[in-house]
């Protein structure tokens, strides 16, 4: 924003915050913006296998017991996997129950697991639903799992406080809640923080979310958590290179905005471009505009029996 202007003023650009509601355009954006994130899913995966097995350790269950693991929001299961292995490890039985509410992406899981003759041996149960679905159907379901994860994926849930409580609800004693998500102190939180200033009071679903708000849920629940930090930069130079395509579709994720650059005020796109290519969002290397977006790990571990 300019000068005076109010939340009020910019409030009146329906479209800002609006990308998640436009799910071709969305998924469109993400797609570039995964190909210029320089290492967000190769860290997230060397984060996954060398921590994988720690993760399993920690959790209090017989070694013949059935493992259980609950992923909320697996996408096309690419993390899910590598934990998966990592369970398999030291347990013979394990049960993975999936919720994904879009049909491609858990039929790409589908296809990945009849890929992998380790991931045979695991008993799935598919879930396509959103979280609020899923919570609703399983309410009176008694099943608890050992590691529950939500990888990237709390962005834009209706519900934060529930769906983390449901999540801690469905955790067995002695087992952990495995949370990754945006960093509340990267280049990517401080934009969130401006971005969210253009959304209406009340918006509940917003994707400007961090883990400032993941943590301020856990603190009010008086959960303890540990931290850890994935260093991830995204290439956005083509942003700022007129008519580049990719730079538009990464607008359009970074601001969370479907078609940003022509449809918000040019005074505020020309404000909040200028904030993205600054120093509190980015650095620039060897010819390169590199905007921070790490990410943070979130792990609770719900008291088991002393």
């Amino acid at each position: 924003m300019a000068g005076n202007d109010t939340k009020e003023d910019v409030a009146t650009q329906p479209n800002i915050g609006g990308l998640h509601a436009d799910v071709e355009r969305y998924l469109e954006a993400y797609h570039v913006f995964l190909e210029k994130c320089e290492s967000e899913e190769e860290n997230t995966n060397q984060w996954l296998r060398e921590e994988g097995p720690g993760l399993v350790a920690r959790c209090t269950v017989d070694a013949k017991s059935v493992f259980n693991v609950l992923g909320m929001g697996s996408g096309a299961g690419q993390y899910d996997t590598i934990l998966l292995h990592a369970v398999l490890e030291k347990y013979d039985q394990v049960f993975c129950r999936v919720v994904e509410p879009r049909d491609d992406d858990m039929n790409q899981f589908k296809h990945l697991v009849e890929d992998d003759e380790r991931l045979k041996s695991v008993a799935f149960e598919w879930h396509q639903q959103t979280d609020v679905e899923y919570f609703e159907q399983t309410f009176n379901d008694e099943t608890k799992f050992h590691i529950v994860h939500a990888i990237q994926v709390l962005y834009y849930v209706d519900d934060l406080a529930s769906c983390i409580r449901h999540m801690y609800r469905q955790v067995a004693e002695g087992g952990l809640l495995v949370i990754i998500h945006l960093s509340d102190q990267t280049g990517c939180s401080n934009l969130m923080k401006k971005m969210n200033r253009y959304v209406p009071d009340g918006d509940q679903q917003t994707p400007y979310r961090t883990t400032a708000h993941i943590k301020e849920v856990l603190d009010k629940l008086q959960l303890k958590y540990t931290s850890d930090r994935l260093q991830v930069n995204t290439d956005i130079t083509e942003c700022f290179v007129p008519g580049s395509e990719t730079g538009i579709l990464l607008l359009d994720f970074l601001t969370h905005t479907p078609n940003f650059t022509d449809t918000v005020e040019p005074r505020d796109r020309k404000e909040i471009t200028a904030y993205i290519r600054g120093p509190d969002c980015s650095v620039e290397r060897e010819g390169k505009i590199l905007f921070n977006n790490d990410s943070e790990i979130i792990v609770v571990q719900k008291p088991g029996h002393d």
